[in-house]
């Protein structure tokens, strides 16, 4: 559950005992003038009461836009978090792989927000609808292929399969205007992408082909929140997690820290607003999320029957 709720509530407690503070510290000043007549204490009380009640209610009307928006984006926050959601329906049938990829990260994400006291409810359901794009052409995407044939092999021009494999940012963008997500959601679409360069990029240079970066890396923005930006390394974190032959806790540590460090040195994350101890909690945060999801069983020796 979201922490927002909580700390709008909060502070607008907090505001309005700030107020009144103010209000019955200038009235107890003037009071100690004014003991011996009851008329002007009571004048006086009135005008602390009123004049707090003017504030208070200037403050709530002041604020009644935000908030009304404020509720409005955590209601669909939580209907979009549903998995019977037409959308999240429509990528478990026509791209199950990726409903599968999109339902891991959301989970590694949910845990690093925790962590950092990012919005947790914001980045699971950013993640579950940050591929939505790949139902359009699902056997683009390895995840999907099932260990049958992959499109790529045939096409045979790296430029050409990384035309094709980020489309799925612009279609995931047309889905989003379609089924009317709000802007919080449509924003992990691109900004999980950020402006990285396709795999296809390092298959071009090793067929010595003449390969120019731009047309190889994604439109971007990078990531311009903690939230997409948690979103980002939770996806690239589980994809190559997901392709190693043997998961060990070593295999993890190491796969965790390299692709974190890549995409910092590619200046991913500069404008997210991750401070280094964010990150490192991060780290962390993915190293135990998924040493329990890869967590082996231990066999008994004598088994309960």
């Amino acid at each position: 559950m979201s922490t927002k709720p909580i700390k709008y509530i909060l502070s607008l407690i907090a505001i309005i005992t700030i107020i009144n503070l103010i209000f019955i510290f200038l009235f107890s000043f003037f009071w100690r003038h004014l003991e011996s007549n009851i008329l002007l204490s009571l004048l006086y009380y009135f005008l602390a009461s009123f004049c707090s009640a003017i504030f208070i209610t200037f403050f709530v009307v002041a604020s009644a836009p935000v908030l009304k928006d404020f509720l409005a984006t955590y209601r669909q926050l939580l209907r979009l978090e549903n998995l019977s959601h037409p959308l999240l329906m429509k990528l478990s049938l026509e791209a199950p792989g990726t409903y599968h990829h999109s339902l891991s990260v959301a989970n590694l994400a949910n845990r690093a927000a925790k962590a950092i006291g990012a919005d947790p409810l914001l980045t699971r359901v950013g993640a579950y609808y940050h591929d939505i794009g790949k139902t359009t052409h699902p056997e683009y995407y390895i995840e999907n292929q099932k260990g049958g044939s992959n499109p790529h092999d045939e096409i045979n021009n790296p430029k050409e399969s990384a035309k094709m494999i980020k489309e799925h940012v612009s279609e995931g963008l047309r889905l989003a205007q379609e089924y009317h997500l709000p802007k919080e959601v449509t924003s992990f679409i691109p900004e999980h992408q950020g402006t990285q360069l396709s795999n296809f990029y390092q298959k071009a240079i090793g067929e010595n082909r003449k390969a120019k970066k731009s047309d190889f890396r994604y439109g971007g923005p990078k990531p311009l929140s903690r939230e997409t930006a948690i979103v980002m390394l939770a996806d690239v974190v589980e994809a190559k997690i997901r392709l190693l032959e043997k998961v060990s806790p070593e295999a993890i540590s190491i796969t965790v820290k390299q692709s974190i460090d890549e995409k910092i040195a590619d200046g991913q994350l500069e404008l997210a607003g991750l401070t280094n101890r964010e990150i490192n909690q991060i780290q962390s945060s993915f190293m135990d999320t998924l040493s329990v999801m890869y967590h082996q069983r231990v066999r008994y020796k004598n088994p309960i029957k």
